[in-house]
């Protein structure tokens, strides 16, 4: 195509669509006036190909200058709105800035080159923010929509439009499998492609290092996803499956915090049964603590163990993390040092006088540590507590409104009232929030943990025990540790209404199911291909001395012979292709000929070296004159008709040697 011919209307359609469909995802990413802006430049060019617009063209100076001082309006926006920072953002809204304002002179092929390659730009932009899969295929699509756009100009005689798109998504089909084999072998870069800073506040909503009142009852009707995790060694049971987040020491009397603890190194685990190693997909959440069964033993995460034995990260967690752990699901702690004692047992001052008295009772009465824990786990039990996902509001003292008033709670209100009797009976005790249960998916063999299952529990040191877990919860709702949250979630209207359908809740469940299987193999084997992984393979393929450079000097040789082979291919086949059909079934029909010793110069016509066949064979005169006839007439006289007979003829023409 000629870069300075004139465009038909046709032919921008094609290419208004696609920057459109790649700059959509864009559209709440963008400053609104942006936005704004950006879809009246492409509205604008539309009504201009169809004449009802004017374009700000040279002749018509006021639109021409109105849009360079468009372009500089929209640059200094763009400043002042990023504050003049490089980065993802700011790049993004530059790159959809310029496409819009491209559109507007777009007139010959030039420009529309250069439309459709920033297309190709804005395309893998919005990898920047989303690599999930309908995103992929989304842009899949968009990619298809561009390449087709590109043939739909360059084709030599107008192709339909069906044949256009279907040609365009044909190539870039066909560009897979060598896109799948530079993914597989390139070498990885140390973290991924799109890893630039992202924002903490675009992190799934989950725990964090403190709790307050309420806060874990609002995730309980959350189905975000937490993490995903994969046993290596069996699968524990449901009472086992208490993934430990952040350990909360410090308390005002309504919110619990992590506080102030001298970290001198974790405790050493006394491990007293079976192991159990797993990996962990955690979904970013903004925070730095990492979820981990009780008790880590070991750990490749880039992270460290704090007293509580909370594991947490050197920076926030902003995008998907991998790890693998393995945990003792029977052991003991038995450390406890002075610091962690008085952490442990600290009130503050005037608050929960009536939570004070009762645990003082259980001491007055001379029950052991061990009798108090019992003494306040009969206490839920006699007393009518009840769980709920919608607790009363507690205005005043929360902890002795929910043990003498409401008795209504969620499971931070039982953690919460259970450490504080614990402490004002001189026991020290903890509060610890993380996740319990996880739904186990059958088809890819892995647990999945939603923000719904947000749980806390209490920890309280026995000096002939160590530290042990007490699930306050579990003595009045036991279902919600055996079952999962599931049991309370009414609120969920039409998932609990699927739940009771029978049938229908099972084809949900499996769809969902398998939906979410294909989610965890596309983060396991695609958003998490990394170095290490991309060397195992090698290993497995007996290249564990392959160097990157060696690599890529090894994958470029190989991918350059497979391009020129498939190039002479490719070539030789369309040679092939554009001969008429009369020649090549001509040429057939000389072939056999020059396998029994006559072949023909090239310099002969049909009928001159159908005599010279004749005369040197007898036999074969009579049915090579008629061949060559019938081609003379098809060649020079165009009777197309005669294709048919000429086709049978030779197919039922096999001379042998004289003998």
């Amino acid at each position: 195509m000629s870069t300075a011919r004139t465009l038909t209307p046709s032919d921008l359609w094609w290419c208004l669509g696609a920057v459109a469909l790649a700059l959509a995802p864009h559209a709440g990413r963008l400053p609104v006036p942006l936005s704004l802006g950006v879809a009246a430049c492409v509205i604008w060019r539309m009504l201009g190909a169809l004449g009802r617009l004017p374009l700000p063209e040279r002749h018509r100076p006021v639109l021409w200058w109105g849009l360079q001082g468009l372009a500089v309006l929209t640059f200094v926006l763009i400043y002042a709105v990023y504050q003049g920072q490089l980065g993802r953002d700011a790049g993004v809204a530059m790159l959809s800035a310029m496409a819009g304002l491209k559109l507007l002179e777009l007139r010959n092929g030039r420009d529309y080159y250069a439309v459709c390659l920033l297309t190709y730009f804005l395309v893998v932009t919005n990898f920047l923010f989303s690599q999930a899969i309908p995103t992929a295929l989304y842009l899949l699509g968009v990619t298809m929509l561009t390449t087709s756009a590109l043939v739909r100009v360059n084709a030599p005689a107008r192709l339909p439009a069906r044949a256009c798109a279907r040609l365009g998504a044909l190539m870039v089909l066909e560009s897979l499998p060598l896109m799948a084999v530079c993914f597989v072998l390139f070498p990885r870069l140390p973290g991924p492609l799109w890893g630039v800073p992202t924002d903490s506040a675009q992190a799934v909503t989950g725990l964090s290092d403190e709790m307050t009142i309420g806060r874990i009852a609002r995730l309980g009707t959350s189905d975000e996803v937490a993490f995903r995790v994969a046993f290596l060694d069996g699968t524990p049971s449901a009472r086992d499956l208490y993934w430990r987040g952040p350990v909360l020491w410090a308390t005002d009397g309504r919110t619990w915090r992590a506080g102030a603890i001298e970290n001198t190194g974790a405790p050493p685990v006394v491990v007293q049964g079976r192991r159990l190693r797993y990996d962990i997909l955690l979904e970013a959440h903004g925070e730095r603590w990492l979820p981990a069964l009780d008790a880590v033993t070991y750990n490749d995460a880039k992270s460290r163990a704090q007293r509580g034995r909370d594991l947490v990260a050197t920076e926030p967690i902003k995008r998907q993390l991998r790890y693998r752990l393995e945990s003792a699901l029977d052991y003991r702690l038995p450390d406890l040092t002075p610091a962690d004692r008085a952490a442990a047992l600290a009130l503050p001052k005037q608050a929960h006088p009536r939570s004070r008295a009762l645990a003082a009772s259980w001491v007055v009465q001379g029950l052991a540590p061990p009798q108090i824990v019992d003494a306040a786990l009969a206490n839920f039990r006699r007393e009518a507590f009840g769980y709920t996902l919608t607790p009363p509001v507690l205005p005043n003292d929360p902890i002795d409104g929910f043990l003498f008033d409401t008795r209504q709670g969620f499971c931070e209100h039982f953690a919460a009232a259970f450490v504080v009797l614990m402490r004002a009976a001189g026991v020290p005790a903890r509060v610890v929030t993380g996740y319990q249960g996880g739904e186990y998916n059958t088809m890819s063999d892995y647990f999945l943990v939603r923000q719904r299952d947000a749980h806390a529990w209490a920890e309280v040191y026995l000096e002939t025990r160590g530290w042990v877990r007490v699930d306050p919860t579990a003595a009045v709702a036991p279902e919600r540790v055996s079952l999962g949250i599931n049991t309370y979630a009414g609120e969920r209207g039409p998932l609990r209404m699927l739940d009771r359908a029978g049938f229908a809740a099972r084809v949900f469940n499996g769809a969902r199911q398998l939906w979410d299987s294909a989610n965890y193999h596309w983060s396991e084997w695609v958003l998490g291909y990394s170095a290490d992984r991309q060397r195992g393979l090698l290993e497995a393929l007996g290249m564990e001395d392959v160097t990157p450079a060696r690599l890529v000097l090894w994958l470029t040789s190989v991918m350059g012979g497979l391009i020129g082979l498939l190039t002479l291919l490719l070539l030789r086949n369309r040679v092939v292709t554009r001969l008429p059909p009369a020649l090549r079934i001509y040429r057939t029909f000389c072939g056999r000929l020059a396998r029994i010793g006559l072949p023909r110069s090239p310099s002969e016509g049909p009928l001159e070296y159908a005599e010279r066949v004749a005369a040197s064979r007898a036999d074969l005169a009579a049915e090579v004159r008629a061949i060559a006839q019938a081609f003379a007439l098809l060649r020079y006289a165009d009777a197309p008709a005669g294709l048919s007979a000429l086709r049978a003829r030779v197919n039922a023409f096999k001379p042998g040697r004289p003998t």
